[in-house]
């Protein structure tokens, strides 16, 4: 079947996600020990959430870990389970619009490309694809993140956490996003780097599932169906053309 879309996820596969999320999620955890006096440690907060912190301040996202496959409401249950008295706090405007504002000062300007991103992409839009991001991020550092890659303008549709169609592992963004293309997921290739990505993909009935991993060609065992395995995407152009050849 013809293939006429191509959607990628966006943390991890068109960005760096740890040298552009982790001071974000760290300063997040700070400010939220300080909300509970401290009973909580940030550094625990961020281990329960697939963060590791070091003692010299350094420290990396893990790679399918809970705070890279979901969203900041996906984390009220975890960081709950430390303390039940950051379910209320985490469940109320004020800490959501806290957390937002520490997330658009700590990540504008800084996001950090996934290897060379531009020069594939504009080969993939040359060629008559149409390209969508489906993220589990929301809109406002969605957009921040697009604008610091230059790819606002390259993306013909964009479906976040804030768009109504659920998240991911759910196949709603997906379904959504090739019907704001004008096609189907049958015809449609999903570029991610984890298991939420590859089981929306999956549910969605996408045609092909390309796994964005630093372990590539070997695909990683948290995406079984991925077609193939690439370490950015750079490779993509060169593998559509064979899959599509």
């Amino acid at each position: 079947m013809t293939i006429d879309a191509i959607l990628f996820d966006k943390d991890g596969v068109l960005l760096d996600l740890n040298q552009t999320w982790f001071l974000t999620i760290c300063n997040i955890a700070k400010h939220t020990e300080t909300l509970i006096d401290g009973r909580v440690h940030h550094r625990d907060l961020l281990k329960a959430i697939g963060v590791e912190l070091n003692a010299d301040g350094q420290g990396h996202v893990e790679e399918n870990g809970a705070f890279a496959t979901g969203t900041y409401g996906s984390l009220i249950p975890l960081w709950g389970a430390l303390d039940h008295a950051l379910i209320e706090i985490m469940t109320s405007p004020a800490y959501d619009k806290d957390m937002m504002d520490i997330a658009v000062d700590s990540v504008r300007g800084q996001t950090v490309p996934k290897g060379n991103i531009l020069t594939p992409l504009k080969a993939l839009k040359a060629a008559g694809y149409r390209l969508g991001v489906v993220t589990n991020d929301g809109d406002q550092t969605t957009a921040i993140n697009l604008k610091d890659l230059m790819l606002a303008d390259l993306m013909d549709h964009v479906v976040t956490a804030d768009s109504g169609h659920g998240r991911k592992p759910e196949a709603g963004g997906i379904i959504a996003c090739c019907t704001a293309l004008g096609t189907t997921p049958q015809r449609a290739i999903m570029i991610g780097d984890t298991h939420a990505d590859h089981d929306a993909a999956i549910a969605a009935g996408c045609q092909h599932v390309i796994a964005i991993t630093d372990s590539a060609p070997m695909i990683p065992d948290f995406m079984p169906q991925s077609s193939y395995a690439l370490t950015s995407c750079a490779e993509l152009p060169a593998l559509i053309n064979q899959i599509c050849g």
